[in-house]
């Protein structure tokens, strides 16, 4: 059967629903759900979602795409890292775009700092 959900932000998205029609003496039960006794496996599947993770799929296999993330990885994950890890900037202590904006940079701005510190010396 087809089943609408909304989400927070008021989205609403459309699934297909699958059920079978008896769980209850099947042996692979306890691995297939975890759904109380009496209550059958359902899987809810959205196609414009599938649709979309096999596109993200194709794209992170082309080489190029590869390519990228592997710069990403050492040009940007490690200063989030160190500003989490040693800084401890694990949250924003404002609200608001502008004001995080800013305090954001202010914590890179600490992070070339120390980099450059270090060069320096």
């Amino acid at each position: 059967y087809l089943s609408n959900r909304k989400d927070k932000s008021g989205f609403t998205r459309a699934f297909k629903v699958y059920e079978s029609e008896d769980c209850s003496g099947c042996p692979f039960r306890s691995q297939c759900t975890k759904a109380k006794e009496g209550h059958n496996r359902k899987i809810h599947y959205n196609e414009k979602w599938e649709q979309q993770k096999e596109s993200i799929r194709q794209k992170l296999s082309e080489e190029k795409t590869g390519e990228l993330y592997g710069k990403r990885k050492i040009d940007v994950e490690p200063v989030f890292g160190f500003l989490k890890a040693n800084l401890g900037f694990t949250r924003m202590s404002v609200r608001g775009k502008e004001k995080v904006k800013n305090e954001l940079g202010f914590a890179f701005m600490a992070v070339n700092l120390r980099k450059y510190t270090a060069m320096s010396s």
